[in-house]
């Protein structure tokens, strides 16, 4: 069995490793990232860490400002600290990848439009496909 660990991506390992800081409570909310210090963490150049700000803010966990860098989120709460938990766990387990956001922009429309019944049908829909991709295949 190959080891996991040499399928990612250094952006990869790079945006787990700190995704995994931030769900853990390791980093502080609307702590900065710097892009040098975690290049030199990670042994890496400057450009898979700029992926792993991308990767870690289509995840919703850190936000980036032009000429202010990257920052995490300066709080998450209840629910999108356990989906972002759900997503890490999910991420660990091969062969799955992450889905788009379509879903989450599908319900937030329907919110927004203030079609509860739509936006319910929506999260249940979504729900059970995560739940599906969570379950290892036999």
């Amino acid at each position: 069995m190959i080891d996991s660990d040499r399928n990612f991506t250094t952006a990869a390992r790079i945006a787990s490793s700190i995704g995994e800081r931030i769900i853990n409570g390791a980093l502080q909310p609307d702590a900065p990232l710097r892009q040098d210090h975690l290049a030199r963490e990670f042994n890496s150049s400057h450009v898979p860490v700029r992926e792993a700000f991308r990767q870690l803010e289509a995840q919703h966990l850190v936000v980036s400002t032009p000429r202010r860098g990257v920052r995490l989120l300066a709080s998450l709460d209840g629910l999108q600290l356990a989906n972002s938990r759900l997503v890490f766990a999910m991420a660990r387990s091969a062969p799955w990848r992450p889905r788009s956001n379509q879903d989450h922009r599908l319900i937030l429309q329907a919110l927004r439009a203030r079609n509860i019944d739509q936006a319910c049908g929506l999260l249940a829909r979504h729900i059970q496909t995560i739940e599906r991709l969570a379950v290892p295949s036999a």
